[in-house]
């Protein structure tokens, strides 16, 4: 009987995948409750990304089947004008658009670049669980220009001395968890 019971579970754990997989493909809108219990409704876009597989687990006979979904845009290679971030650290976020865009910036030049980001609503909260993420808009052209303006107007200065700019060490396990 024990066996009976373990294969209707197999078969309603790979259903139950396919359906949501079918779901996901399909664009249609689910539930998501996040850990303190708040419920939104979201889609994935279209033609998500959808990676089937098994995890063995240390004490059980069949392996755990599980299903990882991806929106395009999420996993989007060239985001052209859109920056994905898995955290919302000021720190965190400069050194990651400096890097990304290839800018010619110092780090003290972070927090007039993101309040003006901010106040052109280019930078906004991503949903998601065990991080604080967030998207900026923006091309490196633009960037540039803002950095340009800062200099111009003064609120950005450049260094007292030539030599090389010292940012200091991220580590990423401190802004997931």
């Amino acid at each position: 009987m024990k066996s009976a019971a373990s294969h209707g579970l197999r078969k309603y754990q790979k259903h139950e995948i396919g359906a949501i997989a079918a779901a996901f493909g399909n664009g249609d809108m689910f539930t998501v409750i996040d850990p303190n219990g708040a419920e939104t409704l979201v889609a994935l876009g279209e033609k998500p990304l959808l990676f089937r597989g098994s995890i063995a687990v240390a004490g059980r006979k069949r392996p755990l089947r599980h299903l990882v979904a991806c929106s395009q845009e999420l996993a989007a290679t060239s985001s052209d004008g859109k920056l994905l971030l898995v955290s919302d650290d000021d720190t965190f976020i400069w050194s990651a658009l400096v890097s990304h865009y290839g800018l010619p910036a110092t780090p003290e030049w972070g927090s007039w670049m993101l309040a003006e980001l901010r106040s052109q609503k280019r930078i906004h909260a991503l949903s998601g669980f065990g991080y604080e993420g967030v998207a900026i808009t923006g091309t490196r052209k633009q960037l540039l220009a803002l950095l340009s303006r800062g200099l111009r107007t003064r609120n950005l200065r450049f260094p007292s001395e030539n030599g090389a700019v010292e940012w200091s060490r991220i580590q990423l396990a401190k802004h997931i968890s």
